[in-house]
């Protein structure tokens, strides 16, 4: 029994078996998103994110809690903003708001020197980044009466991205590719899902934003599993 279980966690803790399962569960629940009378979204939808739990908690040498408590905000989020027999709604959205910010306070901690001019020309970036997208959707924002919510979430979003981004230019490893590939999917998710929730309602755009959406979270978890690793081997 015990080689059996050892097996079991050796072939879970292959990235391309990993990879594999996760790609199918999230493609799955992003098409029940565009094909509600075929695929029930209510299991899929909250299937990927406990999967991340479980590959962080088998992989890392090292459990980042902080890590998994953003887990749990995003869980609930998902119940509260995109339940398919819900009406969205303000609390989901600070509780991503709120995960996000735990996903920053998890990256100041690794932060070293830093080049000031760096900070400013990436400041720049990231706020036409964000503001840009802000004011195209500012009018639908009103209309749905998210309009602070949003700017919350976007605010965490932003400095997410900006923390994310510094530590890459920084220090280009193998653990900061993945939390550049994080910051990438989430900008372009956010973009997407804004688009379809405030300009118009798009199916192929709703199934791009699931994918990269849960993408983000699982690029950012092996980040944080490689960051353990070499913590572990120093």
């Amino acid at each position: 029994m015990k080689i059996l279980k050892n097996e079991i966690r050796e072939l879970v803790r292959q990235k391309v078996l990993v990879s594999i399962f996760f790609i199918g569960i999230i493609f799955l629940d992003a098409l029940g998103a565009i094909l509600p009378k075929y695929l029930d979204r209510q299991i899929t939808l909250f299937i990927p994110l406990p999967l991340i739990c479980i590959i962080h908690i088998i992989n890392a040498n090292k459990i980042n809690k902080w890590f998994l408590l953003s887990l749990v905000f995003n869980v609930v989020g998902l119940y509260h903003f995109n339940h398919p027999y819900k009406a969205y709604n303000a609390l989901g959205i600070i509780l991503h708001a709120i995960a996000f910010l735990i996903y920053f306070l998890i990256l100041f901690k690794h932060y070293q020197v830093v080049n000031i001019k760096r900070v400013l020309k990436f400041s720049f970036l990231i706020v036409i980044l964000a503001a840009v997208p802000t004011l195209i959707y500012s009018e639908g924002m009103n209309e749905m009466r998210l309009f602070y919510e949003t700017l919350l979430y976007a605010f965490f979003v932003t400095i997410f991205v900006f923390s994310a981004s510094l530590l890459y230019s920084n220090n280009k490893t193998k653990a900061n590719r993945f939390l550049l590939f994080s910051t990438i999917s989430i900008l372009i998710s956010s973009y997407l899902q804004g688009y379809n929730l405030f300009m118009e309602k798009t199916s192929l755009l709703e199934f791009l934003a699931i994918i990269l959406f849960n993408l983000t979270h699982y690029f950012m978890c092996w980040y944080l599993i490689e960051k353990s690793r070499k913590v572990n081997d120093v």
